[in-house]
């Protein structure tokens, strides 16, 4: 009985955790992570350009969960229009997004995207093909936001698996 209470006990605080809402006013961004979902925001948040972390000398937040067939990450870095030439936003760490010139229109409840699906490459390991990711990239107002979606696993994305990750991304909206 002491377990199932605990558990219980566990599993509320967990959801009320995972449904607070951050306003990011130096990322110029609002997000309510869904359940199980973990933000983390990086780097210079007065100046995108500025110091960040291991993922992008850049600010921005990375959106991580657990599951059973491997990590699910979404990263946002928000950027200028000239921020938009700088390789960085291309790499988040030592992945590099494989650019691809076919692209799909999509839309959110807060966004207009320019979507291409593609593969990071290991800069590490010989720019070795690495895994499957989906770029999102939309413009708000004066600035822009380059989002990276992807999950952990070495096989071909799913439509489970990016119906989840999309659901983070529908999380985030302009402030």
């Amino acid at each position: 009985m002491k377990k199932l209470f605990l558990t219980l006990l566990i599993t509320a605080a967990s959801f009320g955790i995972a449904q607070e809402t951050v306003k990011s006013k130096p990322l110029k961004l609002k997000y309510t992570p869904p359940a199980g979902w973990v933000a983390e925001e990086f780097g210079d948040k007065l100046n995108w350009e500025g110091a960040g972390n291991a993922l992008c000398h850049c600010a921005g937040v990375k959106f991580s969960k657990q599951h059973k067939d491997g990590k699910m990450n979404v990263v946002v870095y928000p950027s200028t229009q000239a921020g938009l030439d700088s390789t960085k936003r291309n790499f988040v760490g030592s992945l590099v997004f494989t650019d691809v010139q076919k692209f799909d229109k999509t839309k959110n409840k807060f966004f207009s995207f320019e979507k291409k699906k593609s593969n990071f490459a290991d800069a590490k390991k010989a720019n070795e093909k690495s895994f499957d990711v989906i770029r999102y990239q939309t413009k708000v107002e004066d600035h822009f936001y380059i989002i990276y979606a992807w999950q952990e696993n070495k096989q071909l994305m799913s439509p489970q698996t990016e119906k989840e990750l999309f659901e983070m991304i529908n999380a985030i909206e302009p402030l």
